[in-house]
């Protein structure tokens, strides 16, 4: 049986601070959102920017900067406007503070019009046929809902076996498909989707024969769940059926979802499809590995980051009691993750695949 909650992600702590994969994401697509802007400039009536699941961080910023650059300079005679899309608990203030601040896009003299739309990307966010181009990074790999399914031993979807396996799927790929549709209503004619997310690749002899984005930091997390199952710090039925509500989409996967429903392969033309090993897979963190202690501080910030809230919710605050409270229960957590990093350099390493896929509004 598998449940689900509201949401898979909300609130995530620290975000700006610990956030540097989000910010290279950003930087290192910089040229090609800048030809996405070139692409749709001459498009009839206003230009809109919208990045869904924007988070509070730079690396919103540098999403928008490049299209921003091309549009002031070609366009200035059609009104432009970028939207900022998120759920209500994302930190508004902390991102509004980046944009109007000495290094955020409305320093220029050349203003556009700056919108919110507070929300869940699985439902509708934008009027129709309003967005000229759709950004979503790094956030639709995050299911539309927790999750709750009995998997004792693992937490996360790539290691998911026989019938788990297949009904996160049938999820993640429910998922998909939902957002996919809800974008091409909101995109203009001649508009383009570019979603950056975490990825997976083909790789024999993995579980599934599938190497996922982070599988070390998702290990780690599971090595350091189950010491805390063993010193009866966590429930063990907590923990059984605690999984992260998110997938991490193969080329292969992607493509499906488009070319197998008849509704999208009528929306959409496919640009781009594609995974990518960043810095040859590598190590988010490698240049830090000659100081074991803070290689652990910075695996521990960044994996704190966007998975705490998840943890508090479905392992910490089940697992509370008069003794330890859900937040003692976290900081012992991620002392020990912490620790793990330290202990083990290089082991649990953040290797980095992610999904791009640019799509066209028909």
């Amino acid at each position: 049986m598998i449940k689900t909650a509201d949401r898979s992600t909300e609130g995530m702590t620290d975000y700006n601070a610990n956030s540097r994969a989000q910010k290279l994401n950003a930087i290192a697509n910089s040229e090609v959102i800048a030809d996405l802007a070139v692409r749709v400039q001459d498009m009839d009536g206003p230009l809109n920017f919208t990045d869904y699941g924007c988070g509070p961080g730079q690396s919103a910023i540098e999403t928008v900067r490049p299209a921003l650059n091309v549009w002031r300079s070609a366009s200035s005679s059609k009104q432009i406007s970028v939207c900022h899309a998120d759920q209500p608990g994302n930190d508004w203030n902390a991102l509004m503070a980046l944009v109007f601040g000495d290094d955020g896009y409305m320093s220029d003299t050349s203003k556009p019009l700056v919108q919110t739309a507070i929300g869940s990307f699985y439902d509708r966010m934008m009027p129709d046929q309003s967005v000229s181009i759709a950004t979503c990074f790094f956030a639709s790999h995050w299911l539309s809902s927790s999750v709750q399914l009995y998997a004792p031993d693992t937490i996360w979807f790539a290691d998911l076996t026989g019938e788990a396996r297949k009904k996160m799927w049938q999820l993640a790929e429910r998922d998909w498909i939902r957002f996919l549709k809800l974008r091409a209503r909101e995109l203009q004619s001649g508009g383009y989707l570019f979603v950056s997310a975490l990825g997976a690749i083909p790789e024999a002899g993995e579980i599934n024969d599938i190497a996922a984005a982070g599988r070390g930091c998702y290990r780690a997390l599971q090595e350091v769940t189950v010491s805390m199952v063993e010193d009866g710090l966590l429930k063990r039925e907590a923990a059984d059926n605690f999984v992260f509500g998110l997938w991490f989409l193969t080329e292969a996967e992607a493509s499906h979802g488009i070319e197998n429903d008849t509704e999208l392969k009528e929306l959409y033309e496919i640009d781009t499809i594609k995974v990518v090993a960043v810095d040859d897979g590598g190590d988010l963190f490698g240049d830090h590995l000659t100081d074991p202690q803070e290689y652990g501080r910075l695996n521990a910030g960044y994996t704190r980051a966007f998975a705490g809230t998840t943890l508090r919710r479905q392992l910490f605050e089940p697992s509370s009691n008069t003794e330890w409270t859900s937040d003692q229960l976290e900081a012992e957590f991620f002392r020990r993750f912490e620790a793990l990093y330290a202990e083990k350099p290089s082991k649990y390493a953040v290797e980095q695949w992610h999904l791009h896929a640019i799509l066209r509004r028909k």
